[in-house]
């Protein structure tokens, strides 16, 4: 359960801003921007054995960013959640897929100055149908699969002004996904996934045209 304090009011998780560790230290998220705090939040991609990325486009009704279109989940780490609490909650909150601990595999921890946030990013593999999944309408208009090539170009024709906006990767799109596939192959490696994702041998390098 997210705590929240007297007003009801989620408690957001402060930490170091060079280390990332925790401080002790739980804030509002309006305290938390207003003082310009470092905090704690999860990307999660879903990602099938054909290689492409389960996407999703944010709610008309966000405040912020309405519409446009992510390849991740995920959301800010609160009360004495830890990562990988966080972000088994946030797959199953926002578009209903039950992960286990050992099925999602974290893969980087990375600092984004500019949001002043410690972010850890996982990948976690679904072969569903995107169509029968149970998404959280207050966050998320729609979900859909995307290959990375597609993603290439909906990025090159993106128009921010009137929606057709996307948050992609963590840093750089392009980087992040050969990182996972890289991460993948590793993982594959050693044992950790079994025979049914054997397809993702078959990906080919990723890249942008230019």
């Amino acid at each position: 359960m997210t705590p929240h304090n007297n007003l009801g009011e989620e408690l957001l998780q402060i930490v170091d801003e060079h280390t990332g560790d925790l401080v002790g230290k739980q804030l509002t998220r309006k305290e938390v921007i207003g003082d310009k705090l470092w905090c704690r939040t999860t990307n999660i991609f879903v990602m099938n054995t054909k290689g492409e990325i389960l996407c999703h486009q944010r709610s008309l009704n966000k405040e912020r960013f309405p519409g446009w279109w992510m390849t991740h989940f995920g959301g800010h780490v609160s009360g004495e959640e830890t990562y990988d609490d966080n972000a088994i909650k946030e797959v199953a909150e926002e578009i209903g897929i039950n992960v286990e601990k050992e099925e999602l595999l974290p893969w980087r921890t990375s600092k984004k100055e500019e949001s002043r946030l410690w972010v850890r990013d996982y990948i976690t593999i679904f072969d569903g149908d995107s169509s029968e999944l149970e998404i959280q309408k207050s966050e998320i208009e729609q979900v859909k699969w995307f290959s990375p090539e597609e993603i290439y170009k909906e990025l090159d024709n993106e128009d921010t002004e009137t929606g057709n906006g996307w948050k992609a990767g963590t840093h750089n799109f392009e980087q992040d996904y050969n990182c996972m596939r890289a991460v993948l192959t590793a993982a594959m490696h050693m044992g950790l996934f079994n025979d049914s994702f054997h397809h993702m041998k078959k990906w080919a390098p990723s890249k942008r045209e230019l």
